[in-house]
């Protein structure tokens, strides 16, 4: 039944197909869609402000018609090209490609540090040394090693500590509850009473 509908609807399809063809080629411009009402407004400002510079945009310029014509594009086979680029040795380019292992504290450590500036790994090891003697290693030697101002430190040992682990000791009493279970349900094996059978004729006298 489609095979029926598509040869009757095929010459309707192609009637007038040239003229129809021509009249789409001979239009000179696509119509553009609609405006909305507030680009309308400001498209019309700017055509009555500019108008000169608006027709000159519509006029063909020869010097850029000139230079566009100009520009060519060539392109070259590369594989005899040798395009390795020169590295520079204050820069130098890494060349191992091997996986990084991953750093001690997660982030990779500053080789140069500033003064008045430290590292985590220097800050982790003076808060453990503070941590473990307060009296000995305290703020001003901090300072004066890390070359670190005073209060500075003093607002690390204040606000940051290191994660400590306490063990607990052994315990040298015995719990209560140590010591052999006894089961809930247990099972007799001597006899303690004797039940008469059923069909005991002592039973009926």
């Amino acid at each position: 039944m489609g095979k029926v509908f598509s040869s009757v609807k095929h010459p309707f399809k192609n009637f007038n197909l040239e003229s129809r063809a021509h009249k789409i080629i001979s239009q000179p411009k696509p119509s553009a869609a609609p405006r909305f009402k507030k680009d309308q407004i400001e498209y019309e400002r700017m055509l009555k402000d500019y108008s000169q510079e608006f027709n000159e945009s519509l006029k063909k310029n020869p010097q850029l018609d000139k230079r566009l014509k100009d520009v060519f594009v060539v392109s070259r086979d590369t594989d005899n090209l040798d395009i390795k680029q020169e590295q520079n040795p204050n820069r130098p380019l890494p060349v191992d490609r091997k996986q990084v292992q991953p750093f001690l504290y997660g982030i990779q450590q500053p080789k140069k540090v500033s003064l008045g500036k430290t590292t985590l790994g220097d800050a982790l090891e003076f808060l453990t040394k503070y941590q473990g003697d307060p009296k000995n290693y305290n703020a001003k030697k901090i300072s004066e090693q890390y070359f670190l101002a005073e209060d500075t430190v003093k607002n690390i040992l204040k606000y940051f500590r290191v994660f400590e682990v306490y063990i607990p000791q052994e315990r040298q009493t015995k719990a209560r509850f140590a010591g052999p279970s006894r089961p809930k349900i247990q099972i007799l094996k001597e006899i303690r009473k004797e039940l008469p059978l059923p069909n005991d004729p002592k039973e009926k006298t």
